[in-house]
């Protein structure tokens, strides 16, 4: 069990990292390819493998949410954006769907492997 959560989270993270660096060149192929790795490398069945596709999802938008709040925060982007502006949360809810691609290519990944 503890194996089996190991490979998830290294997954996961392998998944996210990824989805960070492909969703800048294509951006619909980083998430579908991130999750796949993210799915295939997590051991279980194809629930297990859509699972980290999504947690990988997620933390690429925490990751790329996190960016954007630090150019929010520098001198010649912060004069005008107000702190909390509303583009800022409509950009985050937006960013989710990469959690949703990654789902969809972690469970792709998870049928891939119970069929071998």
């Amino acid at each position: 069990m503890a194996e089996m959560k190991k490979f998830f989270w290294i997954g996961a993270g392998i998944g996210a990292v990824i989805i960070i660096i492909i969703d800048l060149l294509v951006p619909f192929l980083g998430p579908l390819l991130g999750g796949f790795v993210a799915g295939f490398v997590a051991k279980g069945d194809v629930m297990n493998a859509g699972k980290a596709g999504f947690v990988a999802g997620i933390l690429a938008t925490m990751v790329i949410a996190l960016v954007i709040v630090a150019g929010m925060l520098s001198p010649p982007i912060a004069g005008y954006l107000p702190q909390a502006s509303t583009g800022y949360f409509l950009f985050i809810t937006l960013t989710l769907y990469l959690a949703l691609f990654a789902l969809l290519g972690g469970l792709i990944a998870g049928a891939v492997r119970k069929s071998f």
